[in-house]
């Protein structure tokens, strides 16, 4: 699972976030964090 900073827009993974004791991020101590959607797209069958 891929996340990115708000302020920085360094991406991370979940491993990097957990090895802090609070949710931040590891580079710049913003806590504003984005988890980064995978490029699937839905396709859902119209009735």
């Amino acid at each position: 699972m891929q996340y990115r900073c708000g302020r920085c827009g360094r991406t991370f993974t979940l491993e990097e976030l957990q090895r802090l004791p609070w949710v931040r991020c590891p580079y710049c101590d913003s806590r504003i964090i984005y988890k980064i959607r995978p490029p699937v797209v839905k396709k859902i069958k119209a009735e």
